[in-house]
C-alpha cells in the first residue's frame, strides 16, 4: 500500500535525521541547516565554531570548548510553503458523469497546521545540559545529556483550489474533483525526537575529539491515495481508488555521530562531523477505505490476514489491520574551515566560516536484502500490510509488499557564515563585558531528487538558504535570535518522454516509452495488488512547484 507519505520525513521527515543523522547539523538534501538559534543564523555554517550545546548536534567535538556548567535552550520556528500544479487534465470515465471530466487539473497546496504547532510553523528544539565534570582528566573531558528534533517539516495537508477557496478532500463523500496529488500524499503528520548523550575529550591542546549516542523515537501518521482496482485504473476514476492510512511508531532507533575539531594556529580553526544512517523499522496500524466500484459490483473490503501468516504482527481488525513500513535517513558528513579576527588580547572581534556537506541519499541495497528488510535505504520505501481482500466476505488474497520509489541522490551542500562582536565596554573578554554579536549566513544545496521526481510529500527540491541574527552576550547568558528564509523557487518535473504534452496512459496505451520499473523518469501510483517490478507506468508528478521556507529563531545559553 502506498505508504510513501512517511518519512520524516519526519521526520519522516518527514523524518529527518533523527538522532544523529540530522542531528547532524546538516544542510542540503530533505534537511535544513542549522539546529537551534546560533547556528540556523549562520545557515548552518557553525561545524567548527559550535561552542555551546548546540555542540551537541552539530559537532560533538565542539562540546570540549565549553565552560564549567553550559545550560542551552533553543529552537528554530519553520514554516514551510509549497504548490504544485499538475499539467494535464481529469480524464473522462466510461459509465461515470463526472462534473470535472475533461478540466485541467487544479492547483494544489499544503495548508498544514502542525499540531504541536505555532499556526503553520513548527518549532524544533534543541535543548541541552553541558558539564566539565569537576575538573575530571585535568579539565580534559566533558560531557553531555539533551534532546532536539531535526530541522525539517514532515507535515502536509493537501488542499486543492477551486471555487469558494481551498478545498479538502473527504474520499467516498466528496462531489467535490479529487485532488490531483492524492497518490502522493494527502495528510501526513510526524513527531521526531532525539535523546542524546555525547563525550568530548582534549586529547591534545590543539585536538578535540567528540562522540554522540542517540535514541530516536518516531511518530509518523500518513494518509494516501491508491489504486484499488484488480486492473490499473488509468483514468484516474476515483469510485476505484482506495484510500491508505497509517499511524506507527518505532520506539528505539539507535544513531551515533562522531566530530574532530582541529586549532593548527590561534586564528583558524577546523571541524568535521559524521553522523551515521539511521534505519527506521516503523510498526503500527493502518485503516484502509475503498471506492464503491472497485470491486466490479462486488462487496469488497480489507481486513486482517490470518495471524499465523502476520509478517509485520497479528492481531489485526477488519476495522483496524497491522502495518510496518522500513525506510531509511542517510548517513551525513560535513567538514567546516573557520578564520577568527582577535584583538591584541586574543579576544574574538569576528569570524568567518566555510562548510561543505553531503547526504547520501542515493545509499541502495541488493534486492534480496531489501525485500527481506534487512537493509533500508533513504530512497525506497517498503511497506509491509498485515491485510487480506475479502470479496463478498471471503478472505480471497493476501495484499503485497509495497515498494515506494522516491528517486533519490546523494545531495552535496556549501554554506559561508560568519558573526562580528561589538563591544559594550572597555574588555573583550568573555565574563568581563557585555556584548552584541551580529550574524549572518548563506548557503547553497544541490537537488536530492533526480530529474522528474519531485514530489509533494517530500521536499527533494535544490535550495538557497539566507539568513541573520543577533545576539546580547552578558557575564553568564547569551540571548539569540534570528531569522531567514529558504529558496527554492519554481522547480519543475519535465513531461515524460520530453514531448510538449504530458504522458496520459491510457488502457490503449500503457505507457510513456520504454522504461523498466528502475529507470522510470518519476512517481506511479502503488497498486497492492501487483509485485514492484510489475507496476504499470501511470506518471502522477508531471508539473510545475512553487516551494520556499520561513524561518524564525530564538535561544538563550548559560554559564555556570
Amino acid at each position: 500500500m502506498k505508504l510513501h507519505n512517511l518519512m520524516f520525513w519526519v521526520g519522516i521527515v518527514q523524518i529527518v535525521e533523527i538522532g544523529g543523522t540530522r542531528g547532524l547539523a546538516s544542510a542540503g538534501g530533505v534537511f535544513l541547516p542549522g539546529a537551534g538559534a546560533v547556528s540556523t543564523s549562520r545557515a548552518g555554517a557553525a561545524v567548527a565554531s559550535a561552542d555551546d550545546g548546540e555542540a551537541l548536534v552539530l559537532n560533538p567535538a565542539g562540546l570540549a570548548k565549553t565552560m564549567g556548567t553550559t545550560i542551552t535552550i533553543s529552537a528554530a520556528l519553520l514554516q514551510y510553503a509549497m504548490e504544485l500544479q499538475r499539467r494535464g487534465s481529469y480524464d473522462a470515465v466510461p459509465g461515470q458523469d463526472y462534473a470535472y471530466a475533461g478540466q485541467p487539473f487544479p492547483n494544489t497546496r499544503n495548508d498544514a497546521h502542525p499540531p504541536l504547532g505555532i499556526g503553520k510553523f513548527q518549532p524544533l528544539p534543541v535543548l541541552a545540559v553541558v558539564s566539565d565534570l569537576g575538573g575530571l582528566w585535568h579539565g580534559r573531558l566533558r560531557a553531555a545529556v539533551g534532546i532536539y528534533a531535526p530541522n525539517a517539516y514532515p507535515f502536509r495537508d493537501m488542499c486543492t483550489e477551486l471555487p469558494g477557496g481551498c478545498h479538502r478532500y473527504v474520499f467516498n463523500d466528496d462531489a467535490a474533483a479529487p485532488p490531483p496529488a492524492r497518490y502522493d500524499i494527502i495528510k501526513q503528520d510526524a513527531a521526531v525526537f532525539l535523546p542524546s548523550i555525547a563525550f568530548a575529550a582534549r586529547v591534545l591542546p590543539a585536538l578535540d575529539v567528540g562522540l554522540r549516542l542517540s535514541a530516536a523515537q518516531a511518530s509518523i501518521k500518513s494518509t494516501t491515495a491508491l489504486w484499488a482496482t484488480l486492473g490499473n485504473n488509468y483514468q484516474e476514476d476515483v469510485s476505484q481508488d482506495g484510500t491508505f492510512s497509517i499511524d506507527a511508531k518505532d520506539s528505539f532507533v539507535p544513531t551515533f555521530g562522531l566530530g574532530l575539531a582541529y586549532r593548527p594556529t590561534p586564528n583558524i580553526e577546523l571541524g568535521f562531523n559524521y553522523s551515521h544512517q539511521l534505519s527506521i523499522h516503523a510498526k503500527g496500524t493502518s485503516i484502509s477505505e475503498i471506492g464503491p466500484n472497485a470491486g466490479g459490483g462486488l462487496p469488497v473490503a480489507i481486513g486482517p490476514n490470518a495471524d499465523e501468516n502476520a509478517r509485520c504482527a497479528p492481531g489485526g481488525t477488519m476495522d483496524v489491520q497491522k502495518a510496518c513500513v522500513d525506510f531509511a535517513l542517510p548517513s551525513t558528513a560535513q567538514l567546516g574551515g573557520r578564520y577568527k579576527f582577535l584583538d591584541g588580547a586574543g579576544a574574538l572581534k569576528a569570524d568567518v566560516e566555510l562548510d561543505l556537506s553531503w547526504e547520501n541519499w542515493g545509499k541502495s541495497c541488493s534486492e534480496d536484502d531489501f525485500n527481506s528488510g534487512s537493509c533500508v535505504t533513504p530512497g525506497d520505501y517498503r511497506v509491509v500490510p498485515d491485510s487480506s481482500v475479502y470479496i463478498a466476505g471471503n478472505r480471497t488474497f493476501d495484499l503485497r509488499d509495497a515498494i515506494v520509489h522516491h528517486g533519490l541522490r546523494d545531495s552535496y551542500g556549501v554554506r559561508v557564515g560568519g558573526s562580528y562582536h561589538v563591544p559594550l565596554g572597555s574588555a573583550r573578554e568573555r565574563g568581563a563585558a557585555n556584548e552584541v554579536i551580529v550574524r549572518g549566513g548563506i548557503g547553497y544545496d544541490t537537488a536530492a531528487a533526480k530529474p522528474g521526481w519531485l514530489r509533494a510529500d517530500l521536499d527533494g527540491a535544490a535550495r538557497t538558504t539566507l539568513t541573520v541574527g543577533a545576539a546580547y552576550r552578558m557575564r553568564n547568558v547569551e540571548i539569540s535570535a534570528g531569522g531567514g528564509a529558504i529558496l527554492e523557487g519554481s522547480p519543475t518535473n519535465p513531461d515524460i518522454g520530453g514531448g510538449a504534452e504530458p504522458c496520459n496512459t491510457t488502457d490503449e496505451m500503457p505507457g510513456c516509452g520504454p522504461s523498466s520499473a528502475t529507470s522510470r523518469q518519476g512517481p506511479d501510483p502503488i497498486d497492492p495488488l501487483r509485485r514492484a517490478d510489475n507496476q504499470a507506468e501511470s506518471p502522477i508528478g508531471q508539473g510545475d512547484y512553487k516551494s520556499h521556507y520561513v524561518l524564525f529563531m530564538l535561544g538563550a545559553t548559560a554559564w555556570f
